[in-house]
């Protein structure tokens, strides 16, 4: 388990707005918390907001697609609802030896299931609650709409009044059931998802900025296209849908690109290849999912282009990656105990 400081931070807001006080949550935090820091977290909070018991549903809620960083990015990037939901499958970040988290279909629905890590002393399924919350939250962003003909079946008794889970949720919810189930219309996950148009969510564009920031583009025409492609949803723009973006005619685009030493198809590979470098680096997505994201159907093709641009497969950059942070984090490690033995020796 590994849930990001970001999400914390959510946590923190959302008290707020509710009229808690977030220093019920105590030491501020920088690196991610392991289970046994959750647990703790998730009980303190409980015990401390009694009075509140939608707060799970409204936290929940309030984790928009771009709070979950560059993975929100690669959720954005997916080109159906079915292989986002996939890659949330593999890569839930509240998933442990007993959470249960996976989608399954029957009879024409599709059902996602999920089991919480563990439970809250206080309300024993305040995870899950936060969980349906932020996933109906997602599909809702991804698809560009509320969800139709959808609904969600839970275990246990309501911890707020049922209404205000149908208020929050968008969606008839039923409770006291055989299990932890949001389910639907199957066909729903085979929308394409670029119909729903450019992301709108202000912490998503704000992830696209900073990775236009971290791939220190120039300014003018060529990083208004960068702009663009990594703002598009689910497949990259042709030269012509960006030249009728920026209200220019292809061919006027093409000359201005030209006059800055680029081109289209040199920009495209750029954010390509900065992309998949950046999910290399800071997700455990496959190869192949990662191929995928950034538009290449075929994973040969993928690991060819990248050792074109790079000299070296995806799987060796990886590898150099963590090579790289591991020495770092050792360097970083060796150097706070010398300065602990000069503290001894000096005291």
């Amino acid at each position: 388990m590994n849930i990001e400081p970001g999400y914390i931070g959510i946590l923190a807001t959302v008290m707020k707005e509710r009229g808690h006080d977030p220093a019920l949550i105590g030491a501020r935090y920088v690196t991610s918390l392991n289970e046994g820091q959750l647990l703790d977290l998730c009980t303190r909070i409980v015990a401390a907001t009694k009075s509140d018991p939608a707060l799970a549903l409204h936290v929940g809620a309030a984790m928009h697609i771009g709070v979950h960083g560059l993975f929100g990015h690669a959720l954005m990037s997916c080109r159906t609802l079915k292989q986002a939901a996939g890659i949330l499958m593999r890569h839930n970040p509240l998933m442990n030896e007993r959470a249960q988290s996976e989608l399954t279909f029957d009879k024409g629905m599709a059902i996602l299931g999920f089991e919480p890590p563990f439970e809250v002393p206080g309300m024993p399924d305040f995870l899950t609650d936060v969980f349906f919350a932020a996933a109906v939250t997602a599909i809702r962003e991804l698809i560009g709409r509320d969800t139709v003909d959808v609904h969600l079946e839970l275990s246990y008794k309501p911890n707020a009044d049922p209404a205000e889970y149908e208020a929050v949720l968008h969606m008839p919810v039923r409770f006291e059931c055989g299990a932890n189930q949001l389910k639907g219309p199957a066909p729903l996950l085979d929308l394409p998802l670029q119909s729903a148009g450019v992301a709108t969510a202000d912490a998503y564009l704000r992830q696209c900025e900073l990775l236009l920031r971290k791939m220190q583009t120039a300014s003018g025409h060529e990083s208004s296209v960068r702009r663009i492609l990594l703002s598009s949803r689910g497949r990259y723009p042709s030269a012509p849908e960006i030249a009728r973006t920026l209200n220019m005619s292809e061919r006027t685009l093409r000359r201005r690109l030209e006059a800055e030493g680029t081109s289209y198809q040199a920009i495209v590979d750029s954010v390509r290849n900065h992309l998949a470098q950046q999910y290399l680096m800071d997700t455990d997505l496959s190869v192949a999912e990662i191929g995928s994201l950034v538009g290449f159907d075929d994973l040969a093709n993928f690991r060819q282009a990248f050792r074109r641009w790079n000299d070296m497969s995806p799987a060796q950059f990886r590898v150099l990656h963590l090579a790289r942070r591991t020495g770092r984090i050792r360097e970083a490690s060796a150097t706070a105990e010398r300065r602990q033995a000069t503290s001894r020796r000096r005291s």
